[in-house]
């Protein structure tokens, strides 16, 4: 029923992150204030010993960054920040686990299951932490690449970003996609954080050979081996490709997503001859592709790096919808990092001429660079906190038991209101052969839920929830009922059900009602409140879950969503109690 509904947590994530900011900021502000403090003492000093006359100074032409260097190290800080942006969005604390970590869970090896495995617990135990987490490591290392320089910190946070991304790319992008099916150029295998880690590693080449051109061939190799791989996934037979399903699935996706008909249009369009010519659309994809991946590897022409360019914002646009629409994007996926490189090895930029630039000194003895200092190292403090020191600190709470928003997330949001409208009615038998009808339960506040006598999952945890915050209010217990509808078309007799409420520890609840009937009866109940049922050839059964509110006078008035997790029992217990005792 409601585990389509994703929670939104920007409250909860917007205070941490507003918290984590004043820390940083104030530690940043210290550390300006203490530069610019040493700075005008230093200045001070050496006027005093060396008079107040009126110096240059010279900044040699190899301390000057390249501009192709500058370009793309500038590019992949701006792509960190929004990286960073697109985890902050609202949906992402509660929906990175359902949406983005199960999927890819449900088709990787179980040897990488098992390592993402702690990860997706972590995130699920505290999604407003986690989630907090990687926000500020994606914006800190934005920040540290957009400072730039060439000491031991810049080659650190070059470092840290190729790790992260390394990270990233298997923790979070499941090997980008290689694993799971249908992966091709167009959705953007192998993932966009590898470009990211290409994009550090081209960076922490030396500068003299970004000056003299080195690196920017590298670049366009890099980016020529690309193409080439992704012309080959696109050409092999199993990933789908060839047929009109397989290949319009990437243009599908962003028709759902709201946007300007401009944009949209031409997503439609080339959806449909993707449906309706796939040989003749992937062929060409794959030809394209080869072309400029040889033209790349083999030529230095700037029509080579052109098309390649031209062929990632196209892919970007119209098979990748611009990556960062639907509200659960981490990144603008992978052409678009993928031309800021193949940019970056554009072969005819021109760098600074080869001589020496001096600057005044003031009185102050401070060259221009030098008076920048104190913002350089606020900032610097800023990122390095976000990077290093947030998710050491908060590493306690990642590690520790379920948090208050696990609880929240876990429940699709907690306890919700709904319309105020007519139970449905029913008439059923409960687990003491007595009969159980809604027009018989008016006057009380009345809950509704749904569970198999023979589940061994979900079920008796939502019971021992409702059973818990039942012992809980003491004597009010006595002004509520408890209905649970029994989901299994196969068992659904008296004898199930007492079974259930006797194994479970229930049989002291005097308002407990574990309800049967005839499968017609059941099916009509569970159909009036929108539980869909599936009934495997091995295996448990698959139904809605989820527990309404009934007030006295018959009509529905909240519901708590579905989403058992036996680690947050407690949690359940506490969220049904209040909203009972609310409601009373």
């Amino acid at each position: 029923m409601s585990g389509d509904v994703i929670t939104d947590m920007f409250p909860e994530l917007s205070a941490v992150l507003l918290q984590i900011l004043s820390w940083l900021v104030g530690a940043g502000l210290l550390t300006g204030v203490a530069v610019w403090w040493w700075q005008r003492r230093s200045a001070s000093q050496d006027a005093a010993s060396q008079g107040p006359p009126l110096l240059t100074v010279s900044v040699p032409d190899h301390e000057v960054e390249p501009r192709a260097r500058r370009f793309l190290r500038i590019g992949l800080g701006l792509l960190w920040l929004v990286d960073g942006l697109l985890q902050a969005q609202p949906a992402m604390p509660a929906g990175f686990v359902a949406h983005i970590f199960a999927r890819g869970i449900t088709t990787s090896p179980g040897w990488l299951v098992e390592v993402i495995q702690p990860s997706a617990q972590a995130w699920a135990n505290h999604p407003v932490a986690a989630d907090a987490v990687t926000v500020s490591i994606e914006l800190g290392l934005g920040l540290l690449l957009l400072l730039g320089g060439r000491g031991l910190l810049a080659r650190s946070a070059l470092w840290a970003s190729l790790a992260f991304s390394a990270v990233v790319w298997m923790g979070g992008e499941f090997f980008g996609g290689l694993l799971a099916p249908a992966a091709s150029w167009l959705t953007g295998a192998p993932g966009a954080i590898l470009v990211y880690a290409l994009a550090a590693a081209l960076l922490l080449v030396r500068w003299d050979r970004w000056s003299s051109g080195e690196a920017r061939k590298l670049a366009r190799r890099a980016g020529g081996i690309w193409m080439l791989a992704a012309a080959t996934l696109q050409a092999l037979p199993w990933e789908g490709n060839w047929s009109g399903q397989g290949l319009s699935a990437a243009f599908e996706v962003g028709t759902h997503n709201s946007q300007p008909t401009v944009f949209l249009r031409p997503i439609t369009v080339a959806g449909q001859l993707a449906q309706s010519h796939p040989i003749t659309v992937n062929a060409a994809v794959v030809v394209i592709l080869v072309t400029i991946g040889v033209g790349l590897l083999l030529s230095s022409a700037p029509a080579f790096v052109a098309a390649g360019i031209t062929m990632c914002l196209a892919t970007w646009w119209l098979a990748q919808d611009f990556g960062v629409l639907g509200g659960l994007a981490t990144d603008p996926n992978t052409a678009l990092p993928l031309a800021l490189v193949l940019a970056a090895g554009w072969p005819s930029w021109q760098e600074r001429p080869a001589r020496a630039q001096e600057h005044a000194l003031g009185t102050d003895r401070l060259a221009p660079h030098e008076r920048n200092l104190p913002v350089r190292a606020s900032l610097t403090t800023v990122g390095v906190g976000a990077v290093l020191f947030i998710p050491i600190f908060l590493l306690g709470t990642l590690l520790g038991p379920p948090d208050a928003s696990a609880v929240v997330a876990d429940s699709s949001g907690g306890v919700s209101s709904v319309p105020h409208r007519p139970a449905p009615q029913f008439t059923l038998t409960d687990q003491s052969g007595s009969t159980m009808s809604m027009s018989r339960l008016r006057g009380t506040l009345t809950l509704v839920t749904f569970l198999d006598p023979v589940c061994s999952d979900d079920c008796p945890i939502i019971a021992n929830q409702i059973a818990a915050a039942d012992r809980a209010l003491g004597p009010l217990a006595g002004r509520i009922q408890i209905v649970a509808i029994d989901t299994n078309p196969i068992f659904h007799q008296v004898e199930d059900v007492e079974a259930f409420t006797r194994s479970h520890g229930l049989g002291d609840l005097s308002n407990w009602h574990f309800l049967v009937g005839t499968p017609a009866q059941l099916g009509d109940v569970l159909s009036s409140y929108g539980i869909v049922v599936q009934v495997p050839a091995v295996g448990m059964i698959s139904h809605g879950e989820g527990i309404y509110f009934v007030s006295p006078d018959g009509t529905t008035t909240a519901y708590l969503g579905d989403g058992a997790n036996p680690q947050l029992s407690q949690g359940y217990s506490t969220l049904i109690e209040q909203e009972i005792r609310r409601l009373l």
